[in-house]
C-alpha cells in the first residue's frame, strides 16, 4: 500500500502545480515474425456523409489468421457514425498479411488494433452542426445550474444523433466528462475523456488540449489503468507546452512501473454498459474476475501470438505463460453487469 500513497501523493502535488507503451513482463523463448500488410484496402467514404462534409474515425480489433486473412473484427470505439464503421468493417474484411511466422510456421496474430479516419476537406462550421450546439450550450447551462436531471436528458439527446461530426462527438463526451467529474464518478469521465480525439493539425489550443489530457493521466493512475496512463503520456510528450513539466511526468510514470513490479494487486473496476464487452489490457500474467455484480459468459483472453476463449466463473484466477506477450481481455456479459478484475503480483 505504501507505494500506492506515494504515488498518488506525487500526483496531487503534480498537478495542484501545474497510449501506447506496453510493458514488457515476458521474454520469448522462440522466434518470431511480426506480419507484414500486402493488402490494405481503404474505406469508401459514405455519400451522405461525404454531402454533409462529415468527418469521423473509427477504432476495431482484430484477429491476422494463418493464412493472412483478417478475422474476429470488434469494434473497440468510434465517433458515432454508423456508416462510417460499416465501411471499415467492409474494408478491414478485404485486408490481407503475410502471416506472423513461428519457428517457420504460420501463426495467428492475436493482438491487432487500427484506427480507421474520415476527413474531408475544411468544414467552414467546425463540424458542429446548430441544433447540435444549441442542445449542447444547453446542457452546459442546466450543469452550470446543477440542474442534473436536465442534464441528463440533454446528454442523451446528443448521443442519440445517430451520424455524428468528430467535433460533435467530442462536444458529447467533454460535457458528460464534466457531469461525471461533478457528480464524483471517476470511471464513467474517463470513459468520457477516453472517447475525446484532438487531431494534432487543428485549431484546438495546445493548452487545452493538455488540459483533457492532465485529467485522463491522473485519471488513468488512480484507477489503476496503467497501460491507458502510458497512452496518455505519449500524447502529453507531443505537446510543447507540456515540456516544463515532463520529468514529473516522467517520474510517475517511474512509479507506475515499481507498483506494477510490486507486491500489491492491482484492482480495477469494471462495467459492461453499451457495449456487449470490457477491453483491458493486462500488465501482469496473472489475474481474477470478482465481485461479479450481474451476468458474465465468456472471457476473450489475446495475446501477441496466442489466443483462448474461456467461461467465466466467480473467483476463477488465470495464469498467462511468461512466453505471451502483450496481452489483452475481452469479458462479454449482460448490460449493468458490474466486477472487478484482479492482476496478482508478479511471480519469479
Amino acid at each position: 500500500m505504501k507505494n500506492k500513497i506515494n504515488l498518488l501523493t506525487f500526483l496531487a502535488l503534480l498537478f495542484s502545480t501545474s497510449s501506447a507503451f506496453s510493458i514488457e513482463i515476458s521474454k520469448h523463448i522462440s522466434t518470431i515474425i511480426d506480419p507484414e500488410p500486402l493488402v490494405r484496402v481503404h474505406p469508401k467514404y459514405p455519400i451522405k456523409a461525404a454531402r454533409e462534409s462529415r468527418s469521423g474515425w473509427t477504432k476495431f480489433s482484430f484477429i491476422i489468421e494463418k493464412d493472412g486473412s483478417v478475422s474476429n473484427i470488434l469494434e473497440l470505439d468510434s465517433s458515432g457514425s454508423e456508416d462510417f464503421s460499416k465501411e471499415a468493417v467492409k474494408a478491414l474484411k478485404k485486408w490481407q498479411y503475410q502471416p506472423a511466422m513461428e519457428n517457420g510456421q504460420p501463426i495467428q496474430q492475436c493482438v491487432n488494433t487500427v484506427q480507421l479516419d474520415f476527413k474531408m476537406g475544411q468544414d467552414k462550421s467546425g463540424g458542429v452542426r446548430r441544433r447540435f450546439k444549441k442542445t449542447y450550450n444547453s446542457a452546459m447551462e442546466a450543469l452550470n445550474e446543477q440542474k442534473f436531471e436536465k442534464v441528463e436528458e440533454l446528454i442523451t439527446k446528443l448521443a442519440s444523433y445517430k451520424y455524428r461530426h468528430a467535433t460533435e462527438n467530442n462536444y458529447l463526451h467533454l460535457i458528460s466528462a464534466e457531469y461525471y467529474e461533478v457528480l464524483g464518478e471517476k470511471q464513467k469521465q474517463l470513459t468520457s475523456l477516453n472517447k475525446v480525439r484532438f487531431s494534432y493539425d487543428n485549431l484546438v489550443p495546445d493548452s487545452h488540449m493538455l488540459s483533457v489530457l492532465n485529467k485522463q493521466f491522473l485519471l488513468s493512475v488512480q484507477l489503476n489503468k496503467f497501460q491507458s496512463a502510458y497512452s496518455t503520456f505519449k500524447r502529453i510528450k507531443k505537446l510543447d507546452i507540456a515540456k516544463a513539466n515532463i520529468e514529473n511526468y516522467d517520474s510517475v510514470i517511474t512509479q507506475i512501473d515499481e507498483f506494477i513490479g510490486g507486491e500489491q494487486d492491482i484492482v480495477v473496476a469494471a462495467d459492461i454498459n453499451d457495449q456487449d464487452f470490457w477491453h483491458y489490457p493486462l500488465v501482469r500474467n496473472e489475474f481474477s474476475l470478482v465481485d461479479i455484480n450481474g451476468s458474465l459468459n465468456k472471457l476473450d483472453v489475446r495475446c501477441a501470438n496466442k489466443r483462448h476463449v474461456y467461461t467465466v466463473e466467480a473467483n476463477n484466477t488465470w495464469s498467462i505463460p511468461k512466453s505471451w506477450k502483450n496481452c489483452s481481455v475481452l469479458v462479454y456479459g449482460d448490460d449493468n453487469t458490474h466486477f472487478k478484475l484482479v492482476e496478482h503480483p508478479l511471480k519469479s
